[in-house]
């Protein structure tokens, strides 16, 4: 299975399920919604460090902020930085994200991907997993969620994070979810 990480406390509960399941996943860190550069490189220092501690194989995606920029722009009718958090801009950024691992997945010869994100007490996760669905479909992969409630997923990544010394970042990551 390839695990997309989009930051190093989501993933923590769920490869802690993983790895108690007997399931060993390969982490893949892609998250070009990052900003800036500088928060983006602190979370994939985060990212590296899960896969030291759980000794996880970690592909680390291409860092092009502007492709991804782009993408949401013509999705959506309105700039970006006009839409209330987890509405529609992050649904554009959801898909751009999803279909970049369902092809990282089918191109490396993964069965089946999953995403961090389809967890998140803070997203649409509802949206996230029906579209990972559908494109795990469209690409003869299977796409996995978790039976994780997402409170107690928050609780348990942030106790892991506490254990193993790893960044918590404070907002979603975007420019337009910065605080």
């Amino acid at each position: 299975m390839l695990l997309n990480i989009c930051c190093a406390i989501c993933s923590l509960p769920i490869v802690d399920h993983l790895l108690k399941a007997g399931q060993k996943p390969a982490l893949y860190f892609y998250s070009p919604n990052i900003f800036p550069k500088e928060e983006y490189l602190r979370r994939l220092e985060a990212a590296r460090k899960v896969a030291s501690v759980y000794a996880l194989q970690l592909a680390e995606g291409e860092y092009d902020h502007d492709a991804w920029l782009e993408f949401v722009k013509a999705k959506l009718p309105l700039p970006p930085g006009q839409y209330a958090e987890n509405g529609e801009r992050c649904r554009a950024c959801f898909q751009y994200r999803v279909e970049k691992t369902a092809a990282f997945a089918k191109a490396g010869g993964f069965g089946s991907f999953a995403t961090t994100l389809s967890l998140s007490r803070f997203k649409d996760t509802a949206f996230i997993n029906n579209y990972g669905a559908e494109l795990a479909g469209k690409n003869d992969l299977t796409y996995a969620t978790f039976p994780l409630e997402a409170g107690e997923a928050h609780r348990v990544g942030l106790e892991l994070s506490r254990r193993h010394g790893i960044y918590r970042q404070k907002y979603c990551g975007c420019e337009f979810s910065a605080p």
